[in-house]
């Protein structure tokens, strides 16, 4: 078969001395590297190993043994006092009162059903980027190793109060805990009316409702029709369920609720926030 050469009218005098053919061109132009191939196997390789990591890490972080297995003594408490309640023994926080109740009734409660938020893929990739920080901070011996970490300074314990550092309850990442609470107490957020407006004028009950799930009036509602078509308004505040359940603090209370050291302050914090409600509130005992 005759090659044909392909001219351009407006080349040099100097480029006709290249007299290759259009194949033998082609065929030049082809040829690579293959350290090019090798790094693409590599990255391939890479991905593939850290895939496999996440997905073992995601796979036993739905076991405790698992979180117990590196984490610190603290934490090791707070399982403790898990199994302890689930034994028949006296919840002393809100975390094993938790695990007491739904044990109780036949279910399963597992640490990581409240630290990795809604359980979808983003919040499962932020608990694992969390995770790797927190073993981070491990290793560099820089992790908090107090285990009441509130804003108080005692706390009572089996009628005995006791002291405690303080701290701030300063959750790197809240918006995983918040979804955790949000979704086993969604209908609780959901409930409206002036007495429940501490749950459902948070911004977690206004996007619950937003996607569908239905608002409901409470039982003495002389006209439950008209407090449901009212809706929800958005209010913009940083408090959220953590400002006021504290789950692993102990408390010697019915409802693990510290009303003047934690609540009455958050109550504030969100009439400042919002600008609605008075700057002081006044918090009954229960």
């Amino acid at each position: 078969m005759p090659h044909y050469r392909i001219t351009d009218p407006y080349e040099l005098p100097d480029d006709d001395t290249d007299e290759e053919t259009y194949e033998v061109a082609i065929y030049r132009r082809r040829r690579r590297s293959p350290a090019g191939a090798f790094a693409a196997l590599g990255v391939l390789i890479a991905v593939g190993v850290g895939a496999a990591s996440a997905f073992t890490v995601a796979e036993r972080q739905e076991r405790d043994a698992f979180c117990l297995s590196c984490h610190t003594a603290q934490h090791r408490a707070y399982v403790e006092r898990a199994q302890s309640a689930i034994a028949g023994a006296l919840a002393p926080d809100l975390s094993s009162y938790h695990y007491q109740s739904i044990h109780g009734k036949g279910g399963e409660l597992r640490c990581i059903d409240c630290h990795r938020g809604d359980g979808g893929v983003r919040h499962r990739a932020e608990t694992l980027i969390l995770s790797a920080e927190m073993a981070a901070l491990w290793l560099a011996g820089q992790d908090d190793q107090r285990l009441e970490k509130t804003a108080i300074t005692t706390t009572v314990l089996n009628g005995i109060t006791q002291t405690v550092a303080q701290t701030t309850l300063g959750l790197r990442r809240p918006h995983l805990t918040n979804a955790g609470c949000v979704s086993c107490h969604e209908a609780q957020l959901l409930v409206a009316g002036a007495a429940n407006h501490m749950h459902n004028m948070l911004p977690a009950a206004y996007e619950a409702w937003k996607r569908g799930a239905p608002l409901t009036a409470p039982k003495d509602e002389p006209d439950p029709q008209a407090v449901i078509a009212m809706g929800l308004v958005r209010y913009e505040t940083t408090v959220q369920c953590a400002n006021c359940h504290q789950a692993h603090r102990a408390l010697d209370t019915a409802r693990f609720l510290d009303l003047q050291g934690v609540v009455k302050p958050a109550c504030e914090q969100c009439h400042r926030e919002t600008g609605r409600g008075p700057a002081e509130v006044t918090v009954g005992e229960e």
